[in-house]
């Protein structure tokens, strides 16, 4: 019961009350699809994978639930997984353009199904890297959130090619990334060894996960290259560093 009470409080933040009710429902009974009858549309946690555990981080445990200096307009989802960080972010921030990003075609095709008639929502299937290239997808872990990538020459078969930020945000004719979201098991050490010197100046907020555990010194990549900028540490919340850009976001007050 005391468990239920928890969900109620932490869902109310982000839902309407015949929603919240219809979440406790459907994940109390593991349902694949869970109605929402307010918001008219569905969620899609598929079993025996990760889905359920990443909603509850999300929307239970708050990960990314916390006051920003500024309200987005635009905001990259790199490691979109099943979709549940774009729509957190879309019903948080209704009016800003979000582009996830995901390289595992099935859980692609969920963030479809998960953020299904939000126009403000893009789906690439796309490996955020620091340059044009191709890769094929492992999973070491045999989960459905912890794919990786290994890159393989433009003549090898691959699976997947590769975006860069620069190119993504002259694609949109973005001027600044106010957040990025980083969880992308361990890409994140090549994303900031080079090529950062464009986009990373014009980022607003850093939301990353770094997977030391799965790539050696990608804290210490991640870090070193931050601290060139006027980054400040701001908070952690379950493993994910949150930084602030002072060149671009007036703290004063906040």
């Amino acid at each position: 019961m005391l468990k239920k009470l928890v969900y109620l409080k932490q869902l109310k933040k982000h839902f309407r009350f015949l929603d919240v009710l219809a979440l406790l429902w459907g994940l109390s009974l593991k349902k694949e699809r869970i109605r929402l009858p307010q918001s008219k549309r569905s969620i899609y946690l598929r079993r025996k994978t990760k889905d359920t555990e990443t909603f509850k981080e999300i929307f239970i445990t708050s990960l990314y639930h916390m006051r920003l200096p500024m309200q987005p307009k635009t905001i990259v989802d790199a490691g979109a997984n099943v979709g549940l960080a774009s729509l957190f972010f879309h019903l948080k921030f209704p009016k800003a353009s979000i582009v996830a990003l995901e390289i595992e075609a099935q859980n692609a095709a969920c963030i479809r199904k998960n953020t299904a008639g939000i126009a403000t929502i893009e789906v690439l299937e796309k490996a955020l890297y620091n340059r044009a290239s191709f890769f094929k997808i492992e999973d070491p872990y045999n989960a459905s959130n912890s794919f990786q990538i290994k890159e393989v020459s433009e003549t090898e078969p691959y699976d997947i090619a590769s975006i860069t930020l620069d190119t993504l945000m002259a694609e949109r004719g973005w001027e600044t990334i106010d957040v990025l979201k980083i969880d992308i098991e361990g890409a994140e050490k090549e994303l900031f060894e080079s090529h950062y010197e464009n986009w990373l100046p014009k980022t607003k907020v850093i939301m990353i996960e770094t997977h030391d555990r799965m790539i050696p010194k990608c804290s210490y990549t991640v870090m070193e290259t931050i601290n060139r900028y006027d980054f400040i540490l701001y908070t952690t919340t379950e493993g994910t560093l949150i930084y602030f850009n002072t060149a671009l976001v007036d703290l004063t007050g906040f």
